[in-house]
């Protein structure tokens, strides 16, 4: 079964192939490893959240649609879902992590998990840009400042300035693309 694409091990599982579904596992085991220890500290929290992960994989295989979202970005999400779960468990239902720093892009908030994977991601590339542009991007999109103010705080030109967020927001758009979250 080795070397089987996403689609014909997601076929399998449809086909209530267990076998597969540890493939998918193997495969993606790191993946939501990863996710879940971003937030959990606890191994056996960790260990419960991949485990619920791929039982809801598992639980949801007829309806994944693979046109829609890769099988990669929907274990994501799930990961991302069920880490959420677990933290409002252990906080007994508190606020999680409130929304901070809202850049106010054009993304996909429909749900928890999705939101909080794109602001992660608009986070570090924010962080990741050079000056000038963080500050122009910052001022643009967190203290909506028009174009003009935030050329003459900064001693730029318009011109340089529209071009700035147009590099960064395609910048942006194809880390999100890349993170498998839809925009």
């Amino acid at each position: 079964m080795k070397n089987m694409t996403d689609s014909e091990l997601l076929g399998r599982m449809r086909c209530n192939d267990q076998s597969a579904l540890e493939e998918i596992m193997k495969k993606y085991k790191r993946l939501v490893e990863y996710i879940a220890a971003k937030a959990l500290s606890s191994e056996s929290d960790r260990e419960e959240t991949v485990m619920d992960t791929f039982y809801k994989v598992w639980d949801k295989r007829d309806i994944i649609d693979l046109e829609k979202m890769s099988l990669k970005s929907y274990i994501s999400m799930t990961a991302s879902s069920c880490t959420i779960d677990k933290l409002r468990k252990i906080t007994k239902g508190e606020a999680v992590d409130p929304l901070e720093d809202d850049l106010e892009l054009d993304l996909d908030l429909e749900n928890e998990a999705a939101r909080r994977i794109n602001l992660d991601i608009v986070k570090s590339c924010v962080q990741a840009m050079p000056s000038p542009d963080r500050e122009v991007f910052i001022d643009r999109y967190y203290f909506e400042l028009e174009v003009k103010e935030i050329a003459v705080r900064r001693g730029l030109k318009e011109k340089k300035v529209w071009n700035i967020l147009s590099r960064r927001k395609t910048m942006l758009r194809k880390e999100l693309i890349k993170g498998g979250v839809i925009l």
